[in-house]
């Protein structure tokens, strides 16, 4: 069986963004895993999202993974996906540029926001733009 994060990051450099389903109680899972987070069924199928959500809050992060500091601040949030779940991910389009400005930001959600792939560093990330 190939492995579930391999799979993950090939499906990324494909344009896909993937999550599992569980064939047994319809749960969708994101990011994928090979077992259901509602019912613990080992019984799942890769499958597309589609990439639709809404933004629940958002902040900032001053001390990224040490590959993406000449980024900071990065705006990430939890979004809550069309499927179901929430992710944690970076959001394009969100001012992050002052405590006030975050503050601001977050008093005018939830919004849409839409998924996108992004190679960042040689690495491709899901995230998300206002």
């Amino acid at each position: 069986m190939e492995p579930i994060a391999k799979k993950w990051y090939d499906n990324l450099g494909q344009g896909k963004i993937m999550g599992t389903k569980c064939l047994d109680c319809g749960a969708f899972t994101f990011p994928p895993l090979t077992v259901c987070r509602k019912c613990n069924s080992r019984n799942v199928q890769w499958q597309e999202i589609s990439g639709k959500g809404t933004l629940i809050m958002y902040s900032s992060t001053i001390l990224p993974a040490k590959k993406f500091t000449k980024y900071a601040p990065i705006p990430y949030g939890i979004v809550k996906l069309e499927e179901g779940p929430c992710f944690f991910t970076k959001i394009e389009g969100a001012d992050v540029s002052s405590t006030e400005a975050i503050i601001k930001g977050n008093e005018q959600l939830p919004v849409e926001v839409k998924a996108e792939i992004q190679k960042v560093e040689g690495v491709n990330i899901v995230a998300f733009r206002k």
